[in-house]
């Protein structure tokens, strides 16, 4: 079976979405999670407004562990070039579904997103000084 590399671009179908984050199941079934950074260089107000359950997107990967099968992917890494070929709508089986390890993992991210909020909100604040 072989696996996604970082900088891979692949196919993936939503199956979860969040206000923040979607997740994402890819063939292998490997999981992956795009999360509202990713989504685009412009602001984005409503993530659950633009990525629906059952969505296909060609997204590209931006970080891998190959342990648990589990991966980061960006849609705005993704260049225009790439973004030209058609994408199709693939049927996933419910059971099919495991978030088992984004489940675990997703209290160490959310720290470490909070952590790097009040990081840059301590810089910018010490270079008004």
């Amino acid at each position: 079976m072989s696996h996604s590399q970082v900088g891979d671009i692949i196919e993936g179908t939503v199956v979860r979405v969040y206000p923040k984050y979607a997740i994402l199941l890819f063939d292998d079934n490997e999981t992956g999670l795009l999360h509202i950074s990713e989504l685009s260089n412009s602001y984005v107000r409503n993530f659950t407004g633009y990525v629906q359950v059952g969505n296909i997107y060609k997204v590209k990967v931006i970080d891998y562990d190959a342990e648990k099968d589990f991966m980061k992917v960006s849609l705005k890494a993704v260049t225009s070039q790439e973004k030209k070929k058609p994408l199709q709508k693939k049927r996933i089986k419910e059971e099919d579904i495991s978030f088992a390890e984004l489940e675990k993992r997703l209290p160490d991210w959310i720290k470490e997103e909070k952590d790097n909020i009040n990081g840059s909100s301590n810089n910018k604040i010490g270079s008004i000084k």
